[in-house]
C-alpha cells in the first residue's frame, strides 16, 4: 500500500464541509487558531510518526499540507455542535495553506486509526476500527 492509498483508505472522501471559523471548543467559544510554533510535542501529544520528521505539531501540519496537496482529502471528525472529536492537526493543516471550506465527518460514531502506511512500522495499528 502507497503512502496516498493509505490515506485515502484512511480517510473516505465527503461531500460535507464546515467554514474554518464555524469550528466550536469544548466549552462552547468559537475556536482559536494559535500561532503557529515549532515547540516539540509534549508528552501528553506523544510522538509523531518517523514519516513526519521532527516531533513538533509544525512538522505534523506540514506532513498532511503534504497530503492534502496530493489530492487526498482529510476530514476533520465534528459533532452536531461543530466541536471537533478528531482532527485537530489535520484541521489547522487546512487553517494554515489559507483554506476556507474545510471537509469533515458530522456525528460518526466509528473511525479507522492509522498510525503510519509503511509496513514494518505500523506497530500493528495500521487501521483499525474505532469507536468514541
Amino acid at each position: 500500500m502507497t503512502e496516498l492509498e493509505f490515506f485515502k483508505k484512511l480517510f473516505p472522501p465527503t461531500d460535507d464541509y464546515l467554514d474554518v471559523h464555524s469550528f466550536i471548543t469544548h466549552e462552547g467559544d468559537k475556536l482559536e487558531y494559535p500561532k503557529l510554533t515549532n515547540e516539540p510535542r509534549n508528552e501528553e501529544e506523544g510522538p509523531v510518526c518517523e514519516c513526519v520528521g521532527e516531533n513538533t505539531n509544525k512538522s505534523l501540519f506540514k506532513y498532511f499540507q503534504f497530503i492534502i496537496k496530493q489530492g487526498v482529502q482529510l476530514p476533520i471528525y465534528v459533532n452536531n455542535k461543530n466541536q471537533v472529536m478528531d482532527g485537530w492537526h489535520r484541521l489547522h493543516a487546512y487553517y494554515y495553506m489559507g483554506e476556507t471550506k474545510i471537509p469533515i465527518y458530522r456525528n460518526k460514531l466509528w473511525r479507522y486509526h492509522g498510525f503510519c502506511w509503511k509496513k514494518g512500522i505500523e506497530g500493528k495499528r495500521r487501521l483499525r476500527l474505532k469507536t468514541w
